[in-house]
């Protein structure tokens, strides 16, 4: 991990760091993805919303000895698997927008809905095109409409 990036990222859980300090901020965001976010966002993640941290390694596409070897490393996540990350923290806060609250939002994201095949929405954040189908579902809801 390089010095610079220990440094976009305030000390504590990487995730909640990058949904608050990073997300806000795009060309912090964008130099902290390039950079790649350290190996322990994955596990930080998965405590954030209480789900396996296999759940969050799917969505990231980051086999788990591939995650081991980089945590145990002090190593970063290539840029892909960042972006993912990234992808969840900046979808996480448009749900918390919509919904005024974010546990709510949390719940939200990791629960089945009919919407995306009884898939739960975080489930569709490994792609781009999955992540525009929640940012419509969340459209729909900020302006009336259900999912």
């Amino acid at each position: 991990m390089t010095s610079k990036n220990v440094a976009l990222l305030p000390q504590g859980n990487s995730f909640e760091a990058l949904l608050h300090a990073v997300a806000a901020d795009l060309p912090r965001a964008i130099e902290a993805i390039r950079l790649g976010l350290p190996a322990t966002v994955i596990k930080d993640t998965s405590a954030y919303f209480n789900v396996s941290t296999s759940r969050i390694r799917a969505i990231v596409r980051l086999p788990e000895t591939t995650a081991h070897t980089l945590v145990k490393r002090g190593a970063n996540i290539d840029a892909a698997a960042s972006e993912r990350i990234w992808r969840l923290a900046d979808l996480l806060t448009m749900a918390s927008d919509v919904f005024e609250d974010e546990e709510a939002a949390k719940t939200w994201l990791r629960m089945p809905n009919r919407a995306f095949g009884d898939l739960a929405p975080m489930e569709y954040l490994d792609t781009e095109p999955g992540a525009m189908a929640v940012r419509q579902v969340l459209n729909a809801i900020g302006t009336g409409g259900t999912a």
